[in-house]
């Protein structure tokens, strides 16, 4: 008995093991094949905290305040996360996404007096779900901390006491499956106000440079920094703002930028009028007009590099030098007022660089040739060959035609009216007829001669109606005299 008790307890532990081994490899032919475990993350809940590097803080200093997750599993959406603040002892300043995901999620951030409330969406995993394509996007996972955004806040001067700063409502987390996972409120922040008193504090909370990124990405305690522009930039708006609301600013050097190296400085003088601190800026001014790998496509998908335009340079009247926003891109170009094409100094990949006209509407790209382009008021004109099913208007024979600036190659008729074939920036064709007392153009319709044709013929028809009309009545009328005349003298009757 005892020997078939251990057989069974045996068997039936043999079948635990067998059912154990069954499962866990089901578990990892579903990894294998779907990447993850269906409906199993890495934690069941979300701890949301709010964290600071500070202690304590100073009337009138900057505080800026940290909301991180103690993980994130393959979360795709978040919040409305709302964070509450005590308005008696400190104002909103600024709002800033986390950087490990700000790429992947769209935030938005409102304020209301004391409350701070901030949603975001993973767009890079929303784009493929929303248009019913395969999911290759994976949503943002991490086992570590991450700060999801950071607010910062200015002490009130007059403050007192201990500044509070918590989370009143965690909003809903959801992750891939679109199943919302556990989120609980951690920690909070609760800072000690120091009681008023001269402050030392010479340091910048924020630096910004309009349009310009700087390097490294700005920190208080790091005082030098290195920028480019572009050549056309000659001023940029520098934004500077002191940790202490008493310190005073000094910014110089950002106005009348030179080719090549500038230094913009900002000096910080604290409370104390004794504590101070220089910000340098060291910002290179580009010599060259065109930016950097910048490139152009037109309509059929061909690309073009900017290249910088040459001196001494011919272009048509009218055309004067500007700067334009193209694909981007602030640009030397040189435009004309009423034309809408730019002209541009491009790189095609294989010819030489020259000028091409670049209509921003239609995204067009034609090559400027003197000899052969015509410009009007609304469009730019070439003059092309004559495609093969477009036939000359009749009376007209091939001829050159000498405008006393270039020489048109086209046809004229037996009354020296000029026209020639040209296509405009779309790449439609027409003819067009030359004004020699404008020096215009303008489209060409042959005259339509069908009324004079008819007319013509009605006349013909009417004159002959009237001669024979007036045949008709000499000969009524000398029949009618004959008649009268023999009854006054009748013939005398033979005999």
């Amino acid at each position: 008995m005892n020997g078939k008790k251990k057989t069974g307890i045996s068997i039936r532990k043999t079948g635990r093991k067998l059912a154990a081994f069954a499962a866990s490899l089901l578990l990892a032919m579903s990894v294998l094949l779907y990447g993850r475990a269906p409906g199993v993350f890495a934690a069941s809940k979300i701890t949301l905290s709010v964290e600071t590097d500070s202690r304590s803080a100073g009337q009138g200093n900057i505080v800026t305040v940290r909301v991180v997750a103690d993980n994130m599993p393959g979360i795709t959406s978040f919040g409305p996360v709302e964070l509450n603040y005590d308005t008696e002892d400190a104002e909103y300043i600024s709002f800033s996404q986390g950087k490990d995901i700000s790429g992947n999620f769209l935030f938005v951030e409102t304020q209301e007096r004391g409350k701070i409330t901030v949603s975001a969406d993973d767009q890079n995993f929303r784009k493929t779900e929303d248009n019913n394509e395969d999911n290759e996007a994976e949503p943002f996972r991490s086992d570590n901390k991450v700060t999801l955004f950071m607010v910062s806040f200015r002490v009130l001067p007059g403050s007192s006491g201990n500044l509070n700063i918590k989370i009143d409502k965690t909003g809903t987390f959801k992750n891939e499956a679109g199943q919302a996972v556990d989120v609980v409120k951690g920690s909070s922040v609760s800072l000690s106000i120091n009681p008023s008193s001269i402050s030392k504090d010479a340091t910048l909370a924020f630096l910004t440079v309009k349009d310009v990124n700087l390097s490294p990405e700005f920190n208080p305690n790091i005082t030098d920094y290195s920028a480019t522009v572009d050549r056309d930039v000659k001023e940029v708006q520098v934004t500077p703002m002191p940790n202490n609301m008493f310190a005073s600013l000094a910014i110089s050097g950002n106005n009348n930028l030179q080719i090549g190296m500038n230094v913009i400085k900002i000096e910080v003088t604290a409370q104390d009028q004794e504590t101070t601190m220089l910000y340098t800026i060291h910002i290179t001014r580009k010599e060259s007009f065109a930016p950097d790998s910048a490139t152009l496509v037109d309509a059929s998908g061909k690309t073009y590099s900017f290249m910088d335009i040459p001196d001494n340079v011919t272009v048509p009247e009218g055309f004067v030098q500007t700067v334009r926003m193209i694909n981007g891109y602030s640009v030397q170009t040189y435009a004309r007022d009423g034309v809408t094409s730019v002209l541009l100094y491009l790189f095609d990949g294989s010819n030489s660089p020259a000028f091409y006209f670049y209509n921003p509407v239609e995204k067009t790209i034609i090559p400027y040739d003197p000899e052969n382009t015509i410009i009007r008021t609304s469009k730019i004109l070439r003059i092309s060959a004559l495609p093969e099913k477009v036939q000359v208007p009749a009376g007209f024979v091939a001829a050159t035609y000498d405008t006393g600036r270039i020489t048109l190659k086209g046809y004229v008729d037996k009354n020296s009216n000029f026209i020639c074939f040209m296509t405009d920036e779309n790449g439609v064709g027409d003819f067009y007829l030359y004004n020699p007392e404008t020096g215009s153009f303008q489209i060409y319709r042959p005259a339509d001669r069908r009324p004079e044709i008819l007319y013509k013929y009605m006349f013909e028809v009417f004159l002959i109606i009237s001669i024979i009309e007036a045949v008709s009545l000499i000969i009524t009328v000398y029949m009618v005299r004959r008649i009268i005349a023999d009854k006054a003298n009748p013939r005398p009757k033979r005999v």
